[in-house]
This record gives C-alpha cells, structure tokens and sequence, in this order.
C-alpha cells in the first residue's frame, strides 16, 4: 500500500448489482504516476472498458476521485473528479465538483471509489468509513436535488453527512444532467444519468478518519 503523504491509500470498488464491495491498495508506483484526482479516474476508466460498451451499460462505471490535495483546506483544492463515458459524447467523460464530498471520501480512507453494475430498483449508497451501505431509495425517486439531500441527511441524522445526488433530470437520462454536490455540481457530459440509468438516487459520505 502507498505510504506517501496525502493518500488515504484505498480504492473502493462497489458493484451494485451484487450488492458487494471490495477494497483494493493504490500502489505507490500507481500514485507516483497518476496522482489522483483525474489521474487516477483517467487510467481505471481505460483500464475497465476494454470493449465498446453503450454508456447506459452496467458495465460502465461511474468513477469518483478526489484530487490530491483535497481535505487539506488549501484553498481551491477541494475538488472531486466524476468520470464514466459520456452518455452525451459516447466518448470520455469528466466532470469536476467542489463541496464536502470529495474531503469526505478521503476522510473515510478512500482515494477513489468505482462503481460499476446496474440495480432493478432505486437505491442510495452510504459509505460511513469502513461500512457500506446499499439502502432503498424509492421513496427519494422524483424528489429534486435540494429535497433529497434533505431527507438524506434526516435519515442518517447527520445534517454533516457529505452527499451526491440526482434530481428527475438524472432519473429520466435526460444527456444534460448533473450531479448536486450540495449546490456545487457536477455538470458536464450527463453524468447524472449515469447514475440514474444504475438507478442510483444518491451516495452519501461520512468519514472520520486523519490524513
């Protein structure tokens, strides 16, 4: 595992599909190369789409990587890279955000997490440092950005929990979507129908871990 200041040294893959996850080391020769952030979402993306797969497929991921210097509160730095195939271009996709989710991913010991399968029905991911969560969400489907965040956050009764999320836009693919970062967004390439196609309303985030 990468012993270099400013990795938390872990990378999360989540298949939803299965309802399973696994963590995996960052080699440091893996973060001396790539780094982080767009870096690392950049190779992994390549690395899992060997075939020419439809952006809707559950085989393609939705890849969330913090920069990094993010959770150090060095100004400007808190960014957070989601990348996939663009459902839009069909070509790669990146799209960056800043807010609380990309530090929360670092603080709970991640330096990226992969999420890749497809679920019958709507579910929302809480990740609570080591723990993973697969929780129904039909009742948040066809709720906006702002009420789902919300409801999140009574939910877990947490008002700190980090949350990603999609409005009916991401439910419905529409190719322009976003993603809320708790008023910051993720609004390029239609990522948000990414995670709608998976039937994935939401990923929440608490971490309590040092870097």
């Amino acid at each position: 595992m990468v012993k270099l200041p400013g990795y938390a040294g872990k990378i999360l893959y989540i298949d939803i599909s299965k309802k399973k996850h696994k963590v995996v080391d960052v080699k440091e020769s893996f973060a001396r190369k790539y780094l982080g952030g767009i870096g690392f979402a950049t190779r992994i993306l390549y690395d899992l789409l060997k075939e020419k797969v439809d952006a809707f497929d559950a085989r393609n991921p939705i890849i969330i990587s913090p920069g990094l210097l993010t959770g150090f509160g060095v100004p400007t730095f808190s960014k957070v890279v989601f990348a996939s195939k663009s459902p839009l271009t069909g070509g790669f996709s990146r799209s960056v955000a800043g807010g609380r989710i990309g530090p929360a991913l670092k603080y709970a010991g991640y330096d990226t997490v992969v999420i890749q399968g497809r679920c019958r029905k709507p579910i929302y991911i809480f990740i609570d440092d080591d723990r993973v969560e697969f929780r129904k969400a039909e009742d948040l489907w066809g709720l906006s950005t702002r009420e789902t965040e919300e409801r999140l956050k009574e939910e877990i009764g947490d008002k700190t929990v980090a949350t990603a999320v999609i409005g009916p836009a991401g439910e419905n693919l529409s190719l322009i979507s976003c993603i809320d970062c708790e008023e910051r967004q993720a609004g390029r390439t239609g990522l948000g129908a990414i995670m709608g196609a998976k039937k994935i309303k939401a990923i929440a985030v608490r971490g309590s871990k040092d870097l």
